[in-house]
């Protein structure tokens, strides 16, 4: 008995210990929040938005087919009129296809005049005929094909511009679709930027773009909106704008050198919205305790967010203007903004509102 004892003790023992012990504490959940910053959909004027230079055309140029390459005449960065010779092909062949499918033609014609001699008499039926017949529009569609094949062994230069980079030699021999040249018109100039989707709707009012390249920090070049991409980033979640510009006198840009683009934003009739700061209306809401406006303010540090009583104004096309309780730069949520509570710890989510 005494030996069962300690026995006993033993086996009961971790049930003991296990009955005095607490559960873990469960980490809280951070969440992500969709989220903008308080005035940012307004620095529109001043505000720089980088980008990189690119011709106005540029074009990959290659023979529609095979050959020996005989005649090469341009060099890279040489400049070219439309219509110019970049390259030839050597005609022999193209040449000979030529004038053995218009004897081909000859032939069918002739037997299809005899044809119709014949039909007359009854000497040949409707069927036979036809197939005379048939052979004149193939004769001739072989004939296309081939002087088709003899003018494309001549590149010509589709416009204006300047040789960027070759990648055949003389006398090589080239398959067809194989690029031979790189031709770009540099007479005018695009630049391509990307602009957040919470100030896209604001591009067609923007006025006095000005372009300055990192090259030339010294030159700005006036431009012009040309398009407006409608797909945003998937990744970024901004959307392409492509500007154009004249080139500058003394200067050449050359695609690919970086820059910055800059605008003055002139609304019709928004001078009041642009001296205040808007804001989504779906971020504005009165809680059930309160009678006044508030927002979920998000500290931008530690992730907390507050709730914040606001003096809002009128609508405007981008929203409600705020006439106090929020600063410029102050992060704010602009969604699920019922499920929050104060002082709940989440996560900008900046795929919503990009900076």
């Amino acid at each position: 008995m005494k030996l069962l004892l300690p026995v006993c003790l033993l086996i009961l023992s971790p049930v003991l210990t296990s009955c005095d012990s607490k559960p873990p504490e469960k980490a809280e959940v951070i969440r992500p929040v969709p989220a903008m910053k308080v005035g940012e959909s307004q620095k529109v004027s001043g505000r720089k938005f980088p980008g990189k230079a690119k011709a106005t055309q540029e074009v990959n140029l290659a023979f529609d087919v095979g050959g020996k390459l005989v005649e090469r005449p341009v060099n890279i960065g040489d400049t070219v009129k439309k219509g110019d010779v970049i390259a030839r092909l050597n005609p022999r062949d193209f040449k000979a296809k030529v004038k053995s499918t218009k004897a081909e033609v000859k032939k069918a014609k002739q037997n299809f005049t005899r044809g119709k001699k014949l039909i007359k008499d009854g000497f040949i039926s409707q069927r036979e005929y036809d197939r005379l017949e048939a052979d004149v529009d193939v004769a001739e569609a072989d004939l296309d094909i081939a002087q088709k094949a003899l003018s494309d062994s001549v590149m010509k230069a589709p416009f204006d511009g300047h040789i960027a980079n070759l990648y055949a030699e003389n006398y090589q021999a080239v398959l067809s679709k194989k690029v031979i040249a790189r031709l770009l018109d540099t007479s005018q100039i695009e630049m391509v930027v990307q602009v957040p989707e919470n100030l896209i709707s604001k591009v067609s009012y923007i006025e006095d773009i000005q372009v300055r390249f990192d090259s030339f920090p010294d030159t700005v070049l006036a431009a012009t909106i040309k398009e407006v991409s409608n797909e945003a980033s998937q990744t970024t979640r901004t959307y392409p704008v492509t500007l154009i510009m004249e080139q500058a006198e003394g200067i050449k840009i050359l695609p690919g050198m970086a820059g910055n683009a800059s605008g003055t934003l002139v609304m019709p009739g928004a001078g009041e919205e642009l001296e205040q700061l808007v804001v989504p209306v779906k971020a504005v809401f009165t809680p059930d305790t309160e009678k006044q406006d508030h927002v979920w303010v998000i500290d931008e540090n530690s992730g907390s967010a507050h709730l914040r009583a606001v003096k809002t104004g009128q609508l405007t096309r981008s929203g409600i203007q705020i006439i106090d309780g929020l600063k410029d730069g102050e992060w704010i949520a602009i969604a699920a903004v019922h499920t929050l509570r104060e002082g709940q710890k989440v996560r900008i989510d900046s795929s919503i509102i990009t900076e």
